[in-house]
């Protein structure tokens, strides 16, 4: 029973879709920016603009990635979608690290370029960043993408939760509450240690907090 629910919860928050979920929670919960500019939260964002954001990060962070690794697996480049060893991990790793890139350079160059909210960019780049160190962390220690993913979802709502004078706290917990909870299904799972688990998580976080800073306090104007 228990191991059936720890499978389920890694799936169910399978990096490539942890990203869809952290917009969804800014997009779709209430929150009201500390600014004077409504712009300056995602919520109040028309519909038009919102299923065009969750499209973009749809296409280059869960398919385009998903169907990489399928084409892997076909061409027995790894033996599971589930990656038990370290050393293949490591293509997955760089596929993931190149359309994170992609997705930056796309939000950046695009003509429309000055109208994407800054918190969209740096978690782009965040995301680049943490999966580029990871892909080096990776060849020594056999790095948790799972805690990556969850330590990259509470970075992005945290840094979007500082920049909002209203938002709901419980999402804030949660997704704190969340992350818990798949590392110890990882854990339960013996896919990792506690180290690998608590380095991937930090990483994630750590590369959120960065990159969006750099945006949203405009010290990169892009």
């Amino acid at each position: 029973m228990m191991d059936a629910l720890a499978r389920i919860i890694s799936w169910l928050f399978l990096p490539l879709f942890v990203p869809l979920y952290a917009l969804l929670l800014v997009l779709f919960v209430p929150s009201k920016p500390s600014s004077f500019l409504l712009s300056d939260s995602l919520y109040h964002y028309p519909v038009e603009i919102k299923s065009l954001y969750l499209l973009l990060f749809s296409v280059f962070i869960t398919l385009a990635p998903g169907l990489s690794l399928l084409v892997l697996k076909l061409n027995r480049s790894i033996s599971s979608l589930e990656m038990q060893s370290r050393v293949e991990r490591q293509k997955p790793i760089a596929i993931m690290t190149f359309y994170c890139i992609v997705l930056f350079l796309f939000l950046i160059y695009q003509k429309n370029s000055a109208m994407v909210p800054a918190i969209l960019k740096g978690t782009a780049l965040g995301g680049a960043l943490a999966s580029g160190i990871a892909y080096f962390i990776n060849r020594k220690i056999k790095i948790s993408l799972h805690s990556i993913g969850m330590g990259s979802l509470a970075g992005f709502i945290f840094m979007y939760f500082l920049s909002m004078e209203e938002y709901e706290l419980y999402v804030l917990a949660g997704v704190f509450i969340l992350g818990g909870i798949v590392m110890s299904s990882r854990m339960y799972l013996k896919s990792h240690n506690l180290s690998e688990l608590g380095l991937g998580y930090f990483l994630g976080f750590i590369s959120q907090m960065i990159c969006i800073f750099l945006f949203t306090s405009k010290l990169i104007q892009l």
